[in-house]
């Protein structure tokens, strides 16, 4: 049962009978001037049983967006949208969300609020059976009309598909941790989701945790000051600067270093950043998003993994499968993956049947990294029997390796390698002679005179030899040596 509702309404005092009819019994009710400050309402009761009723009869853009995040962020919760008619394009983005109900009715019209507050006052809306909407029609069916529809009402994953949900993440602006196996694609996820958002016009940056050493992590990250450490020459700002506005991948933050955890953690809860060496703090605006391989949950039994870091970087969660458990996208990604590596202008070959079988029948432990070179090597062969008996057997190998080697190559003339031989000795002899020079002439600062006394020879058949080899005294040289 609601428990609680918060009203948002520039004119809280037209819904006087709905104020009157809720705070007699058992519901709370909280006006909130502006959809904003309902969103930290939402999130201090996060916890409890609530609706939220909106009177938005001046529809804006930026509102709508918002409604979009909280829906997202608390899908459990109901939320009613009472809107005016001139709003129906903006409000059209909200029609597949299934924890939202617009109306086209006003607020304060009594005939419309009876069944309605009958309705979120007397059923709850768990996580997993979202009540869904089609439309004002549904509302003005009445009481009966509300009850078939509870008992009726699907879950929410039949009722959303799979790309809306990932165009509702990517439009929202809550961290997303992406889990799923190396090669699986997080990274592709991730870039999509981007591309949904309205960062998609800003960077996208991407550190793996697990490919750097903790020290250069932190200073990929913040950015550092010249004379932070031995090496810093320059400042350099970090990604979390470079990407302001936009979004930063942490791929593989399952094995971040803990003592940086703590400082990413800093980060996110404050939204600033200080440099290596310096005492400035610069303010950041980013969206993060995380990916792993591992399992977060053992890793904080563990002790490897902060608990409180784990809460912030998942307010979603996205689970990847394997290529393995999804056999029916294998042949069209196969065909797609295929077509991105021929030759610009040359026609995309079509894998044939048995090759087919034998990709749907491979287990596919390196996911779609692994299907991708599979597609490389069948344009390189253009043998599909051949690559088929390679998945057949992975670990036996390539008959072509095999027929390659027993190709006997001819055996040269005996001019032709003696004459090999002698060209390879006469160019280390040059190359020898010519270190030799260049390392004499350096060590007395070029004084060619010295040069010859040291190498023993006469200073004319020195700068014979300077000649042969091409060593010219640069004019910087002659003025350092005079000086």
């Amino acid at each position: 049962m609601i428990r609680k509702i918060i009203l948002v309404s520039e004119f809280p005092d037209a819904h006087h009978q709905l104020v009157k009819g809720l705070t007699t019994g058992q519901v709370e009710l909280y006006l909130q001037p502006g959809l904003r400050t309902a969103a930290s309402l939402l999130h201090a009761h996060a916890g409890e049983q609530l609706a939220l009723v909106l009177d938005m009869r001046q529809c804006s853009a930026s509102e709508v967006d918002l409604l979009e995040d909280l829906s997202v962020q608390y899908p459990q919760f109901p939320k009613m949208v009472f809107a005016a008619s001139g709003a129906e394009s903006l409000l059209s983005r909200l029609r597949g969300c299934n924890d939202v109900y617009i109306f086209s009715h006003p607020l304060a019209d009594p005939s419309t609020l009876g069944s309605i507050l009958e309705t979120i006052t007397g059923a709850a809306a768990p996580r997993e059976t979202r009540l869904g909407c089609d439309g004002p029609a549904d509302f003005e069916r009445g009481k009966s009309g509300w009850q078939q529809k509870l008992a009726r009402r699907p879950a929410a994953n039949e009722h959303l598909s799979a790309d809306d949900f990932l165009r509702r993440v990517g439009r929202s602006d809550v961290p997303v941790l992406l889990h799923g196996e190396t090669g699986a694609g997080k990274e592709v996820m991730a870039r999509k989701l981007w591309s949904y958002s309205n960062r998609v016009s800003k960077p996208f940056l991407k550190l793996n945790c697990a490919a750097l050493p903790s020290e250069l992590i932190e200073s990929e990250l913040f950015g550092y000051e010249k004379g932070a450490f031995t090496g810093a020459m320059v400042d350099k700002p970090g990604k979390f600067e470079l990407a302001q506005g936009g979004t930063i991948l942490l791929d593989e933050i399952g094995d971040m270093d803990t003592r940086l955890q703590a400082k990413l953690l800093q980060v996110l809860q404050d939204g600033e950043v200080q440099p290596l060496g310096s005492s400035r703090i610069v303010n950041v605006n980013v969206r993060i998003m995380a990916a792993t391989h591992r399992d977060l949950q053992a890793a904080i039994a563990q002790g490897s993994f902060r608990e409180d870091l784990y809460y912030r970087v998942s307010v979603i969660n996205i689970t990847i499968p394997p290529l393995r458990e999804r056999p029916d996208e294998i042949i069209p990604l196969a065909e797609k993956l295929l077509a991105r590596h021929v030759v610009p202008g040359a026609s995309t070959p079509q894998i044939p049947e048995t090759l087919r079988r034998a990709i749907l029948a491979h287990s596919w432990p390196g996911n779609v990294r692994e299907l991708e070179n599979v597609m490389r090597r069948f344009l390189v062969y253009q043998d599909a029997e051949l690559l088929a008996a390679e998945l057949g057997d992975p670990s036996a190998p390539p008959r072509l390796r095999l027929a390659v080697a027993r190709t006997p190559a001819p055996p040269p003339s005996p001019l032709t390698t003696d004459r090999v031989r002698f060209d390879h000795f006469a160019e280390a002899s040059r190359s020898a002679e010519s270190k030799l020079l260049l390392e004499t002439l350096e060590s007395v600062r070029w004084n060619r005179r010295q040069a010859a006394s040291l190498l023993d020879i006469d200073y004319k058949a020195l700068l014979y030899k300077l000649h042969k080899h091409g060593i010219v005294e640069s004019k910087a040289k002659r003025r350092e040596v005079s000086a």
